[in-house]
C-alpha cells in the first residue's frame, strides 16, 4: 500500500475508534457549549498556585485569542474561505479605538460600536472584489490585505507611524468596577465578549445563513444552483467574522493603552488559524479549546512560577532532575502542535462534520455506462418491447403523503407553456455546442432530451440554468425571458436541476440538504437570525416541516438524520430530487437521473418521476436509458452535434431515420 494511502487509512482508523470523538459527536450543540464553558472555567483556574489576580492577567491575552479564533471560525470553519489576513480586522478595530479616543477625545464606550462597524466595513471592502476567487487565490489576496493594513499604519502620520499611538482611553467604570489597568474588570469584559460571540455564531449556525455557509463550503456551484446567493453569503461571512475581530481589537487597545504596527504581524494571523484548525474547524467548543491551548500554554510556560511548578511536577513523575522547562517552552509547544496534527487531525473537539471527513467513506457505487450494443438495441426496439414498469414500495404511497407546498403552490400557477427555447445557440470559440435549438415544453409534461455523447444535452441544461450565457437565442420561462440571469436568480424564477454526477452536500444530513433548497423561498436576514425575530422562527419551523414532507414524498423519510454521504446511491438520487423540488420550481431538470442505477432502482425512479408529473410539476430529463425514456416521457427531442434532429412522441421519434442514423451511423454502400 502506498505511503499516502497507509497514512490516510491510519487517520481514518484513529477517527473511528476514538471514543472521545464519537461521544462528542452525539452531544447536542447546547451541551457542547456548556461543556466548553466548563472546560474553559477549569482551565482558567489552573495552575492552583496562581492567585486570582495572576489568573486574570494571564487570561486576557488568551481571551483575545479565543475571541479572534471564534471570528475566524465563521470565515474558515463555517463558510470554508481561507483567510490569511485576519489580523487586519483586529488592527482596524484597535486603530479605530486609538484614533477616536486620542485624536477626537471620545470615550472608549463611544468608540466601541465604531470599532466593530469599521472592521465590518473593512471585511466588506476586502470581500467585495475578491470573493469571486477561490482556494489559494483567495488566501493570497487576504494575506496581501493584512500586510497592506499594517504597512499603511506604519507609514501614516495620523496613525502614529512606526512609533504607534499612546494614551488610549480605558473604558469608564461599570457597576463600580474601575477598568484602568486593573485586570479583573477586563477579565469579565472579555468573557462577556466571548459569550456574545458564541450566541451570535450558534444562532447563525441554526438559520438559513449557517446552512448557506455550509453548502458553500461543501459545493459552491451546487449551492448556487439551489438558490443560495453565494457571493452575498460569503460577504456576510467576512463581515461577521471581521466584526468580531474589530471587537477584539477594541478590547486589546483599550486595555493595553498603546498600539503600534508590530502588534499586528502576519504571523499572528497564522497563529489564530492554527487555533481554529487545532481545536476543530466549525466546532465552537473546539475552537475555544484550540485558542486556549495556543494562547495559554506559552503564557503559562513564560511565567517563572508556572515553569517552576511544572518542572517540580515533572521531577515528581519522572524521578529525574529537570533543571527548568521554561527555556524549552517554544520547542515543547511546537512539538505538541505537530503531534496533535499527526495523531488527531480532526482537532481537539471536532464538529460532527469535521470528524466525519476522516471517518470511513461510504461504499463507492459503480457508474459504468451500459454497453453500447444495449443502448443501440433499446434505441431501435419497438416501444411495446420496452422494459415494463414494476413499482416497488420505496416509502409511503403518494395519496398517503401530504403534498409539499413547493409543489402545491407552484404547480397551480405555471403557464401552459412552461419553458420555451427559441433558436438557442452556444459557441465556445470555434466550437458550436448548440446551433439554433428550439424546444417548447408544456405544463405537467415529462419531456425527454436524448442524443449520442457530445450532442450538447448537458450544455443545453447549463444554458437554461445560467451556468453558461448563450451566444444567441432566447429562453422563456412562464412567459418571461431569463437569459443572462445568474443561477440563483433562475432558481428563484422557477427552474431547478439535478446533476449528471450527484452533487449533494455530503457532510450535511438529508434533512439539512433539503432545508438548503427550502431556504431559497425564505428571506431571513443575518440580523433577523441573530436577534431571533418572529419571521426567522416561523420560517425555521415551516421549513423543517416542509423538508420532512419532501423526504416522505420521495420515500426516504427514515434517513432524515443520516449524512448524505452515507446514503445508498438510489437514496442519494432521490434526495437530490427532493432538494431540487424544495426550491419551489415550475419545471424540474433531471440530468441522467438513472445513471448507475440497477433495474430495481430504475423502476422506483420511474414511479417517482411520474408521481412528480401527476402532482403538477413539469419534468425535463436527459437520459441514455432508452427503455426509461420510452416508458416515462410524453415527448422526446433528439440532439446530434448541437442540432435538434427530431421532436415528437416517443414512438414517432424512435422510428425516425435521422435518429437511427445518429445512433447507428450510415450503412456502407459496399
Amino acid at each position: 500500500m502506498p505511503t499516502r494511502a497507509r497514512a490516510l487509512d491510519f487517520r481514518r482508523r484513529i477517527a473511528v475508534v476514538d471514543p472521545v470523538a464519537r461521544l462528542w459527536g452525539r452531544l447536542p450543540v447546547r451541551a457542547k457549549v456548556v461543556v466548553g464553558a466548563a472546560v474553559l472555567a477549569v482551565a482558567i483556574a489552573w495552575p492552583p498556585h496562581l492567585s486570582r489576580y495572576s489568573q486574570a492577567v494571564l487570561f486576557f491575552p488568551v481571551g483575545v485569542y479565543i475571541l479572534l479564533a471564534l471570528g475566524l471560525n465563521i470565515v474558515v470553519g463555517s463558510a470554508g474561505l481561507l483567510d490569511l489576513g485576519y489580523v487586519a480586522f483586529f488592527a482596524v478595530g484597535a486603530y479605530t479605538t486609538a484614533v477616536l479616543t486620542t485624536t477626537h477625545g471620545w470615550t472608549a464606550w463611544e468608540a466601541l460600536p465604531f470599532a466593530v462597524i469599521f472592521a465590518m466595513v473593512a471585511g466588506v471592502v476586502l470581500g467585495a472584489p475578491t470573493l469571486r476567487l477561490r482556494g489559494d487565490y483567495l488566501a493570497i489576496v487576504t494575506l496581501g490585505f493584512g500586510e497592506i493594513v499594517r504597512i499603511v499604519a506604519q507609514n501614516s502620520g495620523s496613525l502614529g507611524e512606526a512609533r504607534g499611538i499612546t494614551g488610549i482611553a480605558h473604558p469608564g467604570s461599570v457597576a463600580g468596577a474601575e477598568f484602568r489597568l486593573l485586570p479583573l474588570p477586563y477579565y469579565y469584559l472579555t468573557l462577556a465578549a466571548i459569550g456574545l460571540a458564541v450566541v451570535i455564531i450558534v444562532r447563525l449556525g441554526h438559520s438559513r445563513v449557517g446552512r448557506a455557509w455550509s453548502a458553500i463550503r461543501e459545493d459552491e456551484d451546487a449551492a448556487e444552483a439551489m438558490g443560495v446567493h453565494t457571493f452575498t453569503m460569503k460577504l456576510w461571512a467576512f463581515a461577521m467574522g471581521s466584526s468580531i475581530g474589530g471587537l477584539a481589537g477594541w478590547i486589546f487597545a483599550s486595555k493595553v493603552g498603546f498600539i503600534n504596527p508590530d502588534n499586528f504581524p502576519f504571523f499572528f494571523s497564522v497563529i489564530i488559524l492554527a487555533a481554529v484548525v487545532l481545536g476543530g474547524m466549525g466546532s465552537i467548543p473546539g475552537v475555544i479549546a484550540g485558542a486556549f491551548a495556543i494562547g495559554a500554554l506559552p503564557e503559562y510556560l513564560r511565567d517563572a512560577a508556572a515553569g517552576e511548578w511544572l518542572t517540580a511536577r515533572l521531577n515528581s513523575l519522572t524521578g529525574g532532575e529537570v533543571r527548568t522547562i521554561t527555556e524549552y517552552r517554544v520547542l515543547l509547544f511546537g512539538a505538541s502542535l505537530v503531534a496533535m496534527m499527526v495523531f488527531r487531525p480532526q482537532g481537539l473537539l471536532p464538529s460532527r462534520r469535521r470528524a466525519a471527513e476522516l471517518a470511513d467513506a461510504a461504499p463507492e457505487h459503480s457508474l459504468a455506462a451500459a454497453p453500447e450494443a444495449a443502448v443501440v438495441a433499446a434505441a431501435t426496439a419497438p416501444a411495446a418491447a420496452a422494459e415494463p414498469v414494476v413499482v416497488e414500495a420505496t416509502g409511503a404511497a403518494p395519496d398517503e403523503v401530504e403534498l409539499p407546498a413547493a409543489i402545491a403552490d407552484v404547480a397551480a400557477t405555471a403557464a401552459d407553456v412552461v419553458l420555451d427555447l427559441n433558436d438557442l445557440t452556444m459557441r465556445f470559440g470555434g466550437v458550436v455546442a448548440l446551433s439554433e435549438v428550439s424546444i417548447s415544453v408544456d405544463r405537467s409534461q415529462i419531456f425527454g432530451i436524448i442524443g449520442p455523447n457530445g450532442a450538447g444535452k448537458t450544455t443545453l441544461f447549463n444554458c437554461i440554468t445560467g451556468v453558461f450565457h448563450p451566444t444567441s437565442g432566447d429562453i422563456v420561462l412562464n412567459g418571461r425571458s431569463i437569459v443572462g440571469k445568474k443561477p440563483h436568480l433562475i432558481t428563484e424564477a422557477g427552474i431547478a436541476r439535478t446533476f449528471q454526477n450527484i452533487r449533494l452536500f455530503p457532510e450535511l444530513t438529508a434533512l439539512e440538504n433539503v432545508l438548503v433548497g427550502v431556504d431559497a423561498r425564505h428571506g431571513t436576514s443575518v440580523p433577523g437570525a441573530v436577534l431571533g425575530l418572529p419571521r426567522h422562527r416561523r420560517e425555521e419551523r415551516d421549513g423543517r416541516r416542509e423538508a420532512e414532507r419532501l423526504l416522505a414524498y420521495v420515500g426516504i423519510q427514515g434517513r432524515a438524520g443520516d449524512a448524505a454521504r452515507n446514503l445508498s446511491y438510489g437514496d442519494q438520487r432521490r434526495l437530490e430530487i427532493a432538494r431540487a423540488i424544495a426550491t419551489g420550481p415550475s419545471i424540474l431538470l433531471l440530468d441522467e437521473p438513472a445513471a448507475g442505477m440497477n433495474p430495481t432502482e430504475k423502476r422506483a425512479l420511474i414511479r417517482l418521476i411520474r408521481q412528480i408529473r401527476d402532482s403538477g410539476l413539469t419534468v425535463v430529463l436527459i437520459e441514455h436509458d432508452m427503455g426509461l425514456v420510452m416508458n416515462v416521457c410524453d415527448r422526446v427531442a433528439v440532439l446530434d452535434f448541437g442540432q435538434k434532429i427530431a421532436d415528437g412522441p416517443p414512438a414517432e421519434v424512435q422510428a425516425d431515420e435521422r435518429v437511427i442514423e445518429a445512433y447507428l451511423g450510415v450503412a456502407d454502400a459496399s
